[in-house]
């Protein structure tokens, strides 16, 4: 059963993406491919253990250690990044990134996170498309910013409620909204283009009155805080 105030959509799953996606069956390529090799290896030594004197398949060891780890690892790589981009890969930092999650799925909220959400303007990977750079390289500024903050959240140095390295850039909601006939049909836009465009007019500045990005139900404290009183008790 769903929580109350919360969509009975089951967690990482989202409602357009079909039984037998892209990234279901490049995982089982993946997974049969090091099935395959596994296999391989596993039968040259068996082989080679039974009859000492027959000579090792070195083609089908080459395949196995050569030619299928060069297939895989750009596979692997591939659904790792297409993981990273998920809600589901987001939240799994629970202590800092929980509670924003939670907000943005509660139906009864009304924070701008909240309203895209429910209403669906986003489809999948909310966090991710809310939060990165169109384009080539606002995919690699936004991995290797990712990198930084995981190894933050495992070293313990995470500090929340978190803060943004940067104010909220308006490329963000530009990239979706900025050719919408909603956004266009306002005048203040039309009026403020050059200046929202290029960052000196921020979109928080009206859109962060009307509503915050979250709505946080409690302040939350520092990792470092709370794994302090845990070791107390």
């Amino acid at each position: 059963m769903p929580r109350p105030g919360h969509f009975g959509v089951p967690h990482g799953f989202m409602l357009h993406l079909p039984v037998g996606s892209v990234t279901d069956y490049a995982r089982w390529v993946l997974v049969g491919l090091l099935i395959i090799g596994a296999g391989i290896v596993l039968s040259s030594l068996f082989r080679g253990r039974r009859s000492p004197a027959e000579p090792i398949p070195w083609a089908l060891l080459a395949i196995s250690l050569g030619v299928l780890p060069l297939l895989s690892a750009p596979i692997g790589m591939a659904l790792a990044l297409s993981h990273s981009e998920t809600v589901a890969f987001c939240s799994s930092c629970h202590r800092p990134m929980q509670s924003y999650v939670d907000d943005m799925r509660d139906s009864s909220s009304d924070s701008l996170a909240a309203v895209h959400y429910k209403n669906r303007y986003i489809l999948d990977n909310q966090c991710y498309v809310c939060h990165t750079d169109p384009g080539l390289m606002g995919a690699i500024h936004a991995k290797l910013e990712g990198i930084t903050d995981l190894y933050k959240y495992y070293s313990g140095t995470f500090p929340t409620p978190i803060v943004m390295r940067r104010g909220y850039a308006n490329t963000f909601c530009l990239k979706c909204h900025a050719e919408s006939a909603k956004y266009i049909a306002v005048r203040d836009h039309s009026r403020n283009r050059a200046v929202l465009e290029s960052g000196k007019r921020p979109c928080m500045d009206c859109h962060g009155e009307a509503a915050p990005a979250h709505a946080l139900r409690s302040e939350e404290r520092s990792i470092k805080e709370i794994e302090t009183e845990e070791i107390k008790k």
